[in-house]
C-alpha cells in the first residue's frame, strides 16, 4: 500500500497539523506513504524527518499530466481536493477527502463533481457531515475526529511560564487571531472580569486581527498576546482553565490537546465541539458570541477548583477515542476498503 497525502496549505496550523499527526502513526506501523505540498514548509520539514518521499508542487494545469503514483490519494485540504481530483480524472487514482471546516461548500458543479466522485468524504463531526451533504445526499460520508497531538509538556518549561505569571489563574486561548474563533469575545469577557485580579488571559497565536484585537485590549493588565509559540505544550500544562468561545468550529482540535494535558475546557456549543464535551462532565459549554455568558461561566469554574478538577479527570478517561492511534487504526481500516474495492 502506497498512500499519497496532499495537503496545499500555506502555513501550518490545525489542519497540517492533524496531517501531520496521520503521517506519523501510520509511520510507526511501516506503511509506505509520500507527501505533496506546495514547497519547503513546516509540514515538509516534519515528514522528511521521518524519512516520508516529499514533492513540492503547485495548482498549474500541466503539472497534472504527471502521474505521482500512488494507490490512492488523501486530500486535506481545500485546494488539494482540486489536485485530487484532476489527478483521478486524468490517471483514474483514486482519492479520499477529509472535510475539518463546517463552512457550507461552495455550490459550483467542479466542486460537486470533486465530492461526488471521491471513494470516501471523511468528517470531522457531525456538524461537518450535514454541510457536506447539504451539497449532494448522495456523496459517500464517515466521520473521523481529529487525534491529540501528544506534545511534551516540558515540567522544568511550565514551571517557569507558571513562575513568569505567580499568583495568577492562568486563562489560555490558543488559535489563529480570526474573528470566528472569538478572541473579541474573550476580550470582551475580560474587561467584566476585571474585579478579579487572579484572572489573567494568554492569547498564543498569531493571524490577521491581531492588530485590532491588541487595540480593543490595550487598557486592560489581564490580557497577554504571546504569537506563535513552536513549543506550546508547556502552556497547555500552565493553563488552570482553557477556553474555546469560537463562533463557528468543525471540531476544535486544541480542545483534545487541553484535555490531554489535563486542563478543564470552557467552549462553545458550535459545530462539532459538542462531539468532544458533555456539557458538565468533560467540560463546560456555552452559546457562542455571548461575553456575558463567557464572563459567567469563567467566574462559576474559577470559584469551584473541584468541578475543575472533575471534568479534567472525566474528559481524560474519555479521551482515548482521539488518541494518534485509534485514529490512525480507523484511516488505516478506511484505506484497505478503499484499495479492495479498487
Amino acid at each position: 500500500m502506497l498512500i499519497g497525502h496532499i495537503n496545499l496549505a500555506s502555513g501550518f496550523g490545525g489542519g497540517e497539523q492533524q496531517t501531520f499527526n496521520l503521517i506519523k502513526e501510520l509511520a510507526t506501523k511501516g506503511i509506505k506513504q509520500k507527501l505533496l505540498c506546495r514547497g519547503p514548509n513546516r509540514l515538509a520539514e516534519n515528514a522528511l524527518k521521518l524519512g516520508i518521499e516529499v514533492h513540492y508542487i503547485n495548482h498549474w494545469a500541466f503539472r497534472h499530466l504527471r502521474n505521482f503514483d500512488a494507490d490512492f490519494w488523501h486530500a486535506h485540504d481545500g485546494k488539494a481536493v482540486y489536485w485530487a481530483a484532476l489527478q483521478h480524472i486524468i490517471h483514474k487514482t483514486p482519492y479520499v477527502i477529509t472535510r475539518r471546516v463546517d463552512n457550507p461548500l461552495s455550490q459550483n458543479k467542479f466542486t460537486r463533481m470533486a465530492y461526488r466522485q471521491a471513494s470516501m468524504v471523511v468528517c470531522l463531526s457531525r456538524a461537518i457531515e450535514a454541510k457536506v451533504k447539504e451539497l449532494d445526499n448522495e456523496i459517500k460520508t464517515t466521520i473521523i475526529p481529529s487525534s491529540y497531538s501528544g506534545f511534551n509538556h516540558f515540567p522544568q518549561d511550565k514551571e517557569k511560564i507558571k513562575e513568569e505569571y505567580k499568583g495568577k489563574f492562568l486563562i489560555g486561548q490558543v488559535g489563529a487571531l480570526r474573528k470566528h474563533k472569538g478572541q473579541h469575545i474573550t476580550i470582551k469577557a475580560a474587561h467584566l472580569l476585571q474585579d478579579l485580579p487572579d484572572i489573567h488571559f494568554l492569547f498564543l497565536g498569531d493571524g490577521p486581527d491581531r492588530k485590532e484585537l491588541e487595540e480593543k485590549a490595550k487598557n486592560l493588565t489581564n490580557v497577554n498576546f504571546l504569537g506563535h509559540k513552536k513549543n506550546i505544550g508547556p502552556y497547555f500544562a500552565a493553563f488552570d482553565l482553557f477556553i474555546f468561545p469560537s463562533l463557528s468550529e468543525g471540531l476544535g482540535s486544541s480542545i483534545l490537546e487541553a484535555m490531554q494535558a489535563g486542563v478543564p475546557v470552557l467552549a462553545s456549543h458550535t459545530g462539532g465541539i459538542p462531539d468532544i464535551i458533555e456539557h458538565a462532565v468533560t467540560g463546560w459549554l456555552i452559546e457562542p458570541g455571548d461575553p456575558v455568558q463567557l464572563a459567567q461561566a469563567i467566574r462559576h469554574l474559577y470559584s469551584n477548583p473541584e468541578l475543575r478538577t472533575q471534568l479534567a479527570t472525566q474528559a481524560s478517561e474519555r479521551l482515548h477515542k482521539f488518541s494518534p492511534q485509534s485514529i490512525g487504526k480507523l484511516y488505516l481500516e478506511l484505506y484497505r476498503h478503499i484499495i479492495s474495492s479498487k
